[in-house]
């Protein structure tokens, strides 16, 4: 385990690659005070739109680039009690409302694997400081895949837990309905003991997976380039996994997932919105989209995502999770992205990452496929409150796989 030292030299030595982009001054002084209890702390890099008191949270927004709380967030104070210490503030999209952390106000964040590349998002620069050897464990956020599509480019570990595990006090929000606390780790064990400390609720200790694994893959829903789709069925046919059928969300998920996401983000910016034209252009664009919407075009959306919680409860009864990519390609060059974040690229690395938030289900990107030498996540998506035992289900997997 790096020491919070050593990752604080890495952070310094990793500029290049724009993933920590605040550093903590206090993080030396509150690793000696937990060495001297005895204590081994553990370094951990924070997404920008988590708050740390007295140290600024910027959104990664023009408007909020000199904000400094004058409180943590609930999770830096949970992380803080056990025995973690925020080594510094990484990358984000703006307001999180982005997949490639490429509009931010501090430039776009570099994927390690080929610094030419985007890392994903939002989560984009604790991906990459995962990634890089900064740290081994970095929290971020996933509302609609913020978490897994970067740990997916970047070839890490990453979890959006149960919908409701995680608090939110102190987390600059993007659409509360679907907003969760996660993960991004080197390893499994790491990210389950960081998910620990930031539940809200004891975990219930996860059983071992059934043997043989029963995965299922839902139908029509694997949206995947043919090279991805290629590299998916080579890996996991030797797991023997089912189709499953859910026809509502097949039909309308998607559609009411986005509905809902957009309308509370431009409810949660209507008090900014004098200085929307302060915004980068995509993010801009999407809370526009988002007030194009009725109010009985939410309330329609809400109750298909109702239904379709039943629906996904009853499709995965019998199962230990789907199983499916994390994202439809690997990483794009950064050249291909500028300017057009809110375009085509961000429909295909969002294309499987909707389901878990709409179904309000724990959801893990496993850095288990290859394409064309880049990383490609292989996704796990379990029962909503059996989160451990979706990381014990992607130990064995991993074991399966590797």
């Amino acid at each position: 385990m790096l020491t919070v030292e050593e990752a604080l030299e890495r952070a310094t030595r990793s500029a290049d690659i724009n993933a920590v982009v605040t550093t903590r001054e206090e993080a030396l002084r509150e690793a000696r005070r937990l060495e001297r209890r005895g204590l081994t702390p553990v370094p951990v890099a924070v997404k920008d739109i988590i708050y740390t008191r007295g140290v600024r949270t910027t959104m990664g927004s023009r408007v909020f680039k000199e904000f400094v709380p004058a409180e943590d967030a609930a999770v830096v104070k949970r992380l803080t009690r056990a025995g973690f210490v925020v080594i510094g503030k990484t990358n984000t999209h703006e307001f999180a409302s982005g997949a490639t952390t490429t509009s931010s106000v501090f430039g776009p964040t570099r994927n390690p694997i080929d610094k030419e590349r985007i890392a994903g998002g939002s989560s984009g620069g604790s991906a990459a400081a995962v990634a890089a050897g900064v740290v081994d464990v970095a929290i971020g956020t996933d509302t609609a895949g913020s978490v897994r599509i970067p740990a997916s480019l970047c070839g890490v570990y990453g979890i959006r837990p149960s919908s409701g595990l995680t608090p939110k006090e102190g987390v600059f929000p993007l659409s509360p309905t679907f907003d969760e606390v996660g993960v991004l780790a080197s390893n499994l064990e790491v990210m389950g003991r960081a998910l620990r400390a930031i539940a809200v609720r004891p975990l219930r200790e996860g059983r071992p997976p059934s043997r043989p694994l029963r995965l299922g893959v839902p139908k029509g829903l694997v949206q995947a380039s043919p090279d991805v789709e290629s590299a998916f069925w080579n890996k996991v046919t030797r797991l023997s996994p089912l189709e499953v059928d859910m026809p509502l969300i097949r039909a309308r998920g998607r559609e009411a997932f986005t509905v809902i996401r957009l309308s509370e983000a431009s409810a949660v910016h209507l008090p900014f919105k004098d200085r929307w034209a302060e915004y980068f252009a995509d993010v801009r664009r999407l809370l526009e989209k988002g007030l194009e919407y009725r109010a009985v075009d939410l309330a329609t959306a809400q109750e298909v995502m109702r239904r379709a919680r039943d629906e996904f409860l009853r499709a995965v009864k019998d199962l230990d999770a789907l199983i499916m990519p994390s994202t439809a390609i690997p990483a794009p060059p950064i050249s291909e992205v500028l300017g057009r974040e809110d375009g085509p690229v961000r429909d295909l690395l969002t294309a499987d990452s909707w389901l878990a938030p709409l179904v309000g289900a724990p959801a893990i990107s496993l850095p288990l496929l290859k394409v064309n030498g880049l990383p490609v996540g292989l996704q796990l998506i379990g029962k909503p409150g059996h989160d451990l035992e979706l990381i014990g289900l992607a130990r064995a997997i991993v074991e399966e796989l590797s």
